[in-house]
């Protein structure tokens, strides 16, 4: 458009329009016009050579969302009326691009718009002052007609002050009115869109009291005109903008559309086709440039594409920043892909600088920024996993509400949303989670979030002192220790966990304040009260374990603290004491405590499981009825690189207690009585399975003096092992969540029986039980492990001989 104080040439149509000067000094209405508008702010600026657009094949069902709305004038739920559409998301999820692609499609099909892109750093652009100035130019532009030019030049000829009247004023005299005078005459729009205003990035006006008059200002306008008007809105869900949607004025009149509550599967599956395209587009640009060695044939490959659509969290902004990185000319787009997944060093430009300024700028907002980092680090220590609002301010003893009041301004980073659980309704409630993967990196990285750096190790400290301090005011019998987002589960995850245990060096950051949280804690009071429930298994690993661990810590750290782990040892050692007792009036359970005891010791008697999964002492945990009378867990162990796993501590404390006989009755574990029991329950087994198992298929064709030389048979289904401390350990081939077949429960038993009846004293019982399975097994024409076979029988006849 070409315009001076008299001549205006738009839209191809040459106008003139003679306006008296008045006074000196007064200026035309066009040229008042002109000087309030910010032309930067047009979604055809040529201030912005990178328009964000999306894809054509992404973001298909949000982009024919709004085109319905705005065609149709209803929304996504087919309701009709609703004047504003809030399209909001976290930062980067592609808000813009999606109003950008909004604007072309409708230009497209030849509807009249007028649009405002707001930036926070451009001056002419981040607040309101040119808001309606700016449509209003638009809208001059957009209809030929001269009605329209001629009511918004005369509202401003009548208030040359106009564009320092309220929003609503404003937009009601050179939007609202133009449009309705034109409309009244012109009978062929009623049954068509009349005008779109698209308003892009509102969160990026800097005044948030602004941000509030622009909503409620168009609003109010569009009230009192009866005009249909259709005003679509796209920003981060701010507080304040929030508040203005659900105000009376706007409740009832706009529809919202949240990019964060889309399907997830269908925002990675757009990134992942942005990806695929634009990768396809930067190797080939690059092969038919270079002179070099060229790029392989599928770079970068699908596991590289899924790995940066996981890190993306759903937000465009994070693949559009790995493109922008990577399709530098001056660089192997190779190398420089290298860079963003940490296979070669920063050299030059950090990959992800737009990021790290758009985090801090986002961060800067925050109320009370300490407290904001101190919550974060609680995400980063659960690993962001769901926690609730309400959990967060007990620990940190914050008031009711603060978490929400605190993360008000920072909901394009950090979502407070309302988590339902229709199985446990008290696990309900707000609930705080990442938008962002990458936040996590940031933070934990000195050298890119500077002031905003989380010193992880100082952090966790101080959140195992405030979990300890809060788990020591809930020792009665109604605390439930395993609701959703329990500190016990927080507790135990970050001690044992090895995936985080690098973040801190508990040799030297154990602060006062925890030193004193473990001594002061009421072990005996918070223990009591479940000792006879099912959660106490669980209490046992999920606490108590942890609780060991970290005195064990204390001590290493400072060994002068020794008497805290004494005081504390021999809590648990009197409440271990009446446990360990009610497994000797049972054979089963007599059974478990004895190969407890033994584990790991023979291949008769090995570790059995999966190596970093949870294993067993004893094949018994496959019954659900049993597991609940193992009170202790003693069926139930990890294995790792040494004998028993970390997070084992809790077991090898009970083993020992089970080596000192002047701890224990007369049925201690090493002694013959237990021996007998634990044979017995053996046997019972053997009488339960062996019936079950298949006819053997085949001949014997085994070599009698190859079973009489060998140690024990191999099994198809098991890999023996034997760790570096000697540990003996059978290791299930299948899937981690194996189940025993008869036959591998049959040659289980049998090593048991082979191991135990050496070690067991006179018993009519056991005697009986020797003859009765000795001649069982003997009879049975069956080739499975002839090893183990020859071995049992050899044993009871060595037991019968001997008693």
């Amino acid at each position: 458009m070409i315009s001076s104080k008299q001549v205006v040439v738009s839209g191809g149509q040459f106008q003139y329009h003679h306006y008296g000067q008045g006074s000196a000094g007064n200026k035309a209405p066009i040229d008042i016009l002109m000087e309030a508008v910010a032309p930067s702010a047009f979604h055809d600026s040529g201030a912005s050579f990178d328009k964000p657009k999306c894809h054509p094949r992404t973001r298909v069902k949000i982009r024919e969302i709004i085109m319905r709305w705005i065609e149709l004038g209803r929304d996504k739920d087919d309701q009709a009326g609703k004047q504003f559409m809030w399209l909001n998301g976290a930062a980067g999820c592609g808000k813009s691009a999606i109003a950008q692609s909004t604007i072309e499609a409708c230009i497209g099909r030849g509807l009249l718009l007028a649009s405002f892109f707001f930036n926070r750093s451009d001056s002419t652009r981040n607040h309101a002052g040119s808001l309606v100035a700016t449509l209003a130019y638009q809208l001059y532009c957009a209809f030929p007609e001269p009605e329209v030019q001629k009511d918004i030049l005369s509202a401003i000829k009548k208030d040359p002050f106009i564009f320092k009247k309220t929003l609503q004023q404003q937009f009601t005299a050179l939007i609202i009115q133009p449009l309705k005078t034109h409309f009244s005459t012109d009978q062929s729009t009623q049954h068509r869109v009349p005008f779109l205003i698209v308003i892009d990035g509102l969160d990026e006006c800097t005044d948030c009291n602004a941000q509030k008059a622009i909503l409620t200002g168009l609003a109010d306008s569009l009230c009192i005109s009866d005009l249909y008007l259709p005003i679509f809105v796209a920003s981060r869900p701010e507080h304040d903008i929030k508040l203005s949607f659900s105000s009376k004025s706007l409740k009832d009149i706009h529809t919202c559309l949240s990019l964060d509550l889309e399907d997830e599967d269908e925002a990675n599956s757009d990134i992942a086709l942005y990806l695929f395209d634009r990768f396809a587009e930067i190797k080939d640009d690059f092969d038919n440039r270079t002179t070099g060695r060229k790029l392989a044939q599928d770079w970068p490959g699908d596991e590289v594409i899924e790995t940066l659509v996981s890190k993306s969290s759903c937000q465009f902004i994070y693949a559009a920043t790995v493109i922008r990185y990577v399709e530098s000319t001056r660089h192997r787009p190779d190398h420089r892909l290298d860079v963003v997944l940490n296979l070669r060093p920063v050299n030059g430009d950090h990959p992800f600088a737009e990021l790290d300024e758009l985090y801090a700028m986002i961060l800067e907002s925050a109320l009370d920024i300490e407290k904001v980092l101190h919550v974060l680090s609680l995400l980063l220590m659960v690993e962001n996993s769901d926690i609730r609002c309400l959990k967060i301010e007990k620990l940190l003893s914050f008031d009711e509400g603060e978490v929400e009041t605190l993360f008000c301004d920072m909901g394009a980073l950090v979502q407070v949303y309302n988590y339902t659980d229709q199985y446990n309704p008290k696990a309900s409630g707000l609930c705080l989670r990442f938008l962002h993967a990458l936040l996590g990196e940031y933070l934990l990285n000195a050298t890119r979030s500077k002031q905003f750096h989380i010193d992880m190790a100082y952090e966790t400290i101080k959140h195992l002192t405030h979990m300890l301090q809060y788990l020591a005011l809930c020792c009665s019998g109604s605390f439930n220790p395993f609701y959703a987002d329990s500190p016990i589960l927080l507790f135990r995850n970050y001690i044992v966990c090895p995936e985080v245990d690098y973040l801190i060096d508990w040799h030297s950051t154990i602060s006062l304040e925890l030193r004193q949280a473990v001594f002061l804690f009421p072990l005996k009071e918070f223990l009591e009260p479940h000792t006879s429930t099912s959660a106490y298994p669980e209490l046992l690993e999920y606490f108590v374990t942890p609780f060991l661990m970290l005195l064990e810590d204390m001590v290493l750290n400072d060994p002068t603290s020794s008497h805290i782990q004494d005081c504390h040892l021999e809590i648990l050692r009197s409440a271990l004491m009446q446990q360990v007792e009610q497994y000797f009036g049972d054979d089963r359970l007599a059974s478990v405590l004895v190969l407890f005891y033994y584990v790991g010791s023979h291949h008769f008697v090995p570790i059995l499981g999966h190596q970093g999964h949870y294993s067993h002492s004893t094949p018994f945990f496959l019954s659900p009825d049993f597991y609940k009378s193992d009170i202790l867990s003693l069926s139930r162990i990890r294995i790792g690189k040494s004998l028993l796993f970390r997070d084992s501590i809790f077991h090898r404390y009970v083993r020992q207690l089970l080596h000192d006989p002047g701890q224990l009755s007369e049925y201690s574990a090493l002694g013959p009585i237990m021996h007998e029991r634990a044979a017995l329950a053996c046997f019972k087994e053997l009488a339960r399975k062996v019936p079950l198992l298949p006819s053997p298929s085949g001949k014997n064709t085994v070599i009698a003096t190859i079973i009489a030389s060998a140690e024990d048979d191999t099994h198809p289904g098991l890999i023996f092992n034997e760790s570096a401390n000697g540990a003996q350990q059978w290791q299930f081939k299948g899937p981690w969540n194996f189940k025993l077949e008869d036959e591998d429960l049959y040659f289980i038993l049998l090593g048991y029986v082979i191991f135990l009846l050496p070690r067991c004293g006179w018993s009519d019982t056991l005697v009986a039980a020797c003859k009765v399975y000795g001649t069982y097994i003997g009879q049975l024409a069956d080739n499975r492990f002839p090893v183990r076979r020859r071995l049992f029988l050899q044993e009871i006849t060595n037991y019968l001989t001997r008693v």
